[in-house]
């Protein structure tokens, strides 16, 4: 049978992050949090920060998964659910990430050489 890897800590996560915005006491959150790029900024930070899973197992057996929770100990199910509030803090307090400015163009840089290099 074919092996696939498979990521153990993405569903976690994501799980996570529709628990906890589920649970914020204000629309706004989930409203802004709603738009797919922003989810996804949000879902990057907190798997970023963390040692991610995987396993390999046969690609039959990998779809029918439906409880990955065991992978992580209590104290790093709180660490997800620390790093997914400061995500939060950390996509909303820098409004340049995830407002668009329709008024802003953006422009091509100009290849500079590196001085680095010698």
């Amino acid at each position: 049978m074919t092996q696939t890897i498979v990521n153990l800590t993405l569903p976690i996560v994501t799980d996570k992050i529709d628990d906890i915005l589920a649970a914020y006491p204000l629309y706004e959150y989930r409203q802004v949090f709603a738009v797919p790029e922003l989810r996804q900024k949000l879902t990057t930070y907190v798997l970023a920060r963390l040692p991610v899973v995987y396993v390999t197992m046969d690609s039959g057996v990998a779809c029918d998964m439906t409880s990955t929770g065991h992978c992580y100990s209590s104290e790093q199910h709180d660490q997800i659910n620390r790093l997914i509030h400061q995500g939060i803090d950390a996509l909303l307090g820098r409004p340049e990430i995830w407002q668009r400015r329709p008024s802003v163009e953006r422009t091509e840089a100009e290849a500079v050489p590196s001085s680095w290099f010698g």
